[in-house]
């Protein structure tokens, strides 16, 4: 546990090299709630508790709705994609039908250089690239998607409400 947990500190620990995305991708939000769009959130696999939270948890945001491949997008909506990766074939196709209606993707993944990174337009990595703990048996366990995810969402979450609450629009 001491080594899952050193390792999952220094993987939060790097999010700070991402903390300018992380502002802009809220402020992207923001406008989406101000200017009465959608902010639409789609999350896959181990990633899906993320999905959970923003939608039904006690910090949900207003007007996030969970993205399906049927969701009608807008020029004046947000599209956040929790996913270990961007480059599925699910995830793709719905990057890209919210980018042909003019929508801005956030993604946040643990892959860092295929075609669905490049098609976002802020990516936020997890770092995980693997099992933070090696086992006996030269293998490793131990990864955090979920967790990762989390945290960058409340890290999304915060800043969001503190933009809201300039305008005077609190959550």
């Amino acid at each position: 546990m001491k080594i899952f947990q050193t390792q999952l500190q220094g993987l939060i620990n790097k999010l700070g090299d991402h903390e300018d995305v992380m502002e802009d991708a809220a402020r992207v939000m923001a406008q989406s709630i101000i200017s009465d769009g959608h902010l639409w959130i789609f999350a896959e696999k181990d990633m899906r508790g993320v999905l959970y939270q923003a939608t039904e948890g006690a910090d949900s945001l207003p007007s996030v709705e969970a993205a399906t491949k049927e969701s009608s997008f807008s020029p004046m909506d947000c599209l956040l994609v929790f996913s270990s990766d961007l480059g599925s074939t699910v995830v793709s196709e719905l990057i890209k039908r919210a980018q042909d209606n003019g929508v801005q993707v956030i993604g946040v993944s643990s892959t860092g250089d295929d075609d669905g990174v490049v098609m976002c337009s802020f990516h936020i990595p997890t770092g995980i690239k693997r099992g933070l703990v090696p086992t006996d048996d030269g293998g490793r366990m131990g990864e955090p998607h979920l967790l990762m995810a989390l945290h960058i969402y409340y890290s999304l979450f915060f800043t969001v409400k503190e933009i809201l609450e300039e305008y005077e629009l609190g959550i």
